[in-house]
């Protein structure tokens, strides 16, 4: 196996054949990923990241990166919460809206790291992005066959925060591959990608047994997700993805060009918050008090066998 590029910072995860970078000071992402089968053949599982440093705005696109704490979209950078309706500074490249969250672009610090596992943690003041104080916690712990991530968010301010989380992986990808999942309801979204309102799947994608992904560009937003899929690498292996219950909604995204697939569990469709102040049902939206934490674990392993 080829030694991993790390530059100075970053984290080298090793266990057996099995290889893990993690740069703290973009976001704590995780920049590649190898996993080995039990013949000790190794499997690059991530489309890279390679840039250097982080830009908060317009960061390059690889790795896992951490939604904190909302994934995707609010409508117009204003979240309406019990006070009121609280704004946020907008992202150029979704103005009006904002994207993704903080956390993702900034240093996270190391709390523990040792040959196999690490700990990142993030404590994030009031700021024009999210004007809540809280904290966040990463754990890593690879295994020849498999990296298992959890993340934690905890309202650290006085007020209620409405609160979300999910991860962001870069898979590599080729257009023949099949995903496997079973999810209840697809949402429509608008031409900014906001989700609009639930509709049932068709029973056939309800279980989709070996759905082909869509050629070109796609998003979709699911929910009623169990947690479970399964995903074609290029070279003939798969890939099975396993998640906690708090993350039962699903963003599978492919960008125009194809060059990877995006596979997002998280815990609420875009524009939640708002979604549910207006009274709609099923969007994920969370409200913290006080003290109150979430959990998001996430597990990635090499497929033992076809489905």
């Amino acid at each position: 196996m080829p030694e991993a590029s790390t530059y100075p910072g970053d984290l080298l995860l090793r266990a057996g054949q099995a290889c893990a970078v993690l740069r703290p000071a973009a976001g704590g992402r995780v920049c590649s990923l190898t996993l080995a089968r039990d013949d000790g053949r190794t499997v690059d599982v991530l489309f890279p990241y390679t840039a250097q440093g982080v830009d908060p705005l317009r960061w390059a696109k690889g790795g896992i990166y951490p939604l904190l704490p909302y994934s995707n979209r609010i409508a117009n950078a204003q979240v309406q919460t019990p006070d009121g309706r609280v704004a946020l500074s907008p992202h150029p490249d979704a103005a009006p809206h904002t994207l993704h969250g903080p956390a993702h672009g900034m240093v996270w610090t190391v709390q523990a790291h040792d040959a196999s596992s690490a700990t990142l943690v993030l404590d994030h003041t009031a700021s024009d992005a999210w004007p809540w104080h809280f904290q966040s916690e990463m754990r890593f712990q690879l295994r020849d066959d498999a990296l298992q991530l959890e993340m934690t968010l905890t309202n650290l301010d006085a007020r209620s925060m409405p609160a979300g989380l999910g991860w962001h992986p870069y898979f590599l990808h080729v257009p023949t591959a099949q995903l496997r999942y079973q999810a209840s309801q697809l949402w429509d979204s608008d031409a900014d990608f906001l989700a609009l309102s639930a509709r049932p799947l068709p029973a056939g994608e309800s279980f989709a047994k070996a759905r082909a992904l869509r050629e070109g560009t796609m998003t979709d937003y699911l929910s009623g997700w169990d947690g479970r899929l399964r995903l074609d690498l290029p070279g003939g292996d798969q890939l099975d993805m396993q998640t906690g219950p708090l993350l039962s909604h699903l963003v599978v995204h492919r960008p125009p060009q194809g060059a990877y697939l995006c596979i997002e569990p998280v815990s609420h469709v875009t524009n939640a918050f708002n979604l549910a102040a207006q009274g709609m049902a099923g969007t994920g939206s969370v409200l913290l008090v006080c003290g109150e934490t979430i959990s998001g674990p996430m597990t990635l392993s090499l497929a033992s066998g076809i489905s």
